[in-house]
């Protein structure tokens, strides 16, 4: 009875390429396991989950802590570990926030063929090519839609093999070449898929971000950053229910100001326009000039003078006295009232008589 077994593979470049030859084998490990960990960010990709993949391609979260238990050693040998990585281009390291990473599994370089192979027994190679026009957010969504076919894989073998044919070939994908894990392996059939997309059009391919006005695309790439396909989904359909001009006015006008969601803030601005009945952008300003700008926070000076601390005062008691003339009087009528005599004792000058005379 035969029991198939997980195993993590190494790549033979780490330790046939003359280029790796300072790199410690643990860190080769730890290499294998953050390509093992980037495999199931791609699998993730392919299943139409883009949570790990960005503009830069796919990456992986991975701890310290987590890669210490599993190679066996501190988390301060990790961390030499992965600079060791990150200098041999390797991985790349991105930092997410205050204390996340993102780390970006690079491709690892093949032996040049002039070196001679410690294990030149190991000569089967296998090959996986991916490609899709250029890394960018549009060519991401391209990729996920159009992912069934876009897989071509094939499997050399060298007729000099030492190894039994019976046995299962084992295809993972940190002991093979993992061309189509980076963006270097992205692009090699870029022109002739081109060609395909257009032999065959599709409608679920065409982007909404290109027939968004250049305006509205400018204005929200230097206020907010890129557009994604659904943020242009909402931006069309709020052009659909103002006007171009007025989504293009609630852009212009956020910039500088702290907005987390940038589609909620500019439909709830246009939501509210469209209810108080603005039809165009002068009616929008009119507004803000007439409402909001009047109550706008007036800054005042950190620190006042003695004029000024009294002037305040006179002006908040005219204002309270003005709206609440029942609760002035009653206030004023209190402060007129006489204080009531606090005792003052005052000390003799005459010399103290002692009681007890203990001489």
């Amino acid at each position: 009875m035969t029991t198939n077994k997980a195993f993590l593979g190494v790549n033979l470049d780490l330790l046939e390429n003359p280029k790796y030859k300072n790199l410690d084998t643990r860190a080769a490990i730890l290499y294998s396991v953050y390509a093992d960990r980037s495999a199931a960010s791609l699998h993730n990709l392919q299943q139409g989950n883009t949570a790990f993949c960005d503009a830069h391609g796919v990456f992986i979260r991975f701890s310290n802590d987590f890669a210490a238990k599993i190679i066996r050693v501190s988390e301060k040998t990790i961390s030499k570990f992965r600079k060791q990585l990150a200098d041999l281009g390797l991985i790349e390291i991105i930092r997410d926030g205050l204390k996340g990473y993102k780390i970006y599994v690079k491709e690892v370089q093949p032996t040049p063929k002039e070196v001679d192979l410690l294990m030149p027994w190991k000569n089967h190679t296998v090959s996986i090519k991916k490609s899709v026009n250029d890394w960018t957010t549009l060519a991401k969504i391209d990729f996920v839609e159009n992912l069934h076919s876009n897989t071509d894989m094939t499997v050399k073998e060298d007729s000099s093999t030492t190894y039994q044919k019976n046995l299962p070939t084992s295809l993972s994908h940190s002991s093979v070449s993992q061309e189509y894990i980076y963006n270097n392996g992205l692009v090699d059939n870029a022109p002739a898929r081109e060609d395909e997309l257009q032999a065959k059009p599709n409608v679920n391919n065409t982007n909404p971000y290109n027939s968004l006005p250049e305006k509205i695309k400018s204005s929200f790439a230097n206020t907010f950053g890129f557009i994604t396909k659904p943020m242009a989904i909402e931006l069309h359909s709020l052009i659909n229910q103002s006007n171009e001009d007025m989504v293009n006015y609630v852009i212009t006008s956020s910039n500088g100001r702290k907005i987390t969601n940038a589609i909620a803030y500019i439909k709830a601005a246009i939501t509210n326009a469209l209810k108080r009945g603005a039809k165009t952008v002068q009616d929008m300003v009119d507004y803000y000039e007439q409402n909001v700008k009047p109550h706008s926070f007036k800054s005042r000076p950190k620190f006042m003078g003695k004029k000024q601390v009294e002037k305040l005062a006179k002006e908040t008691e005219e204002a309270f006295a003005k709206a609440n003339p029942d609760k002035w009087n009653q206030i004023m009528s209190k402060r007129n009232e006489p204080k009531p005599m606090i005792p003052v004792f005052k000390l003799s000058d005459e010399p103290r008589i002692p009681i007890f005379n203990l001489s």
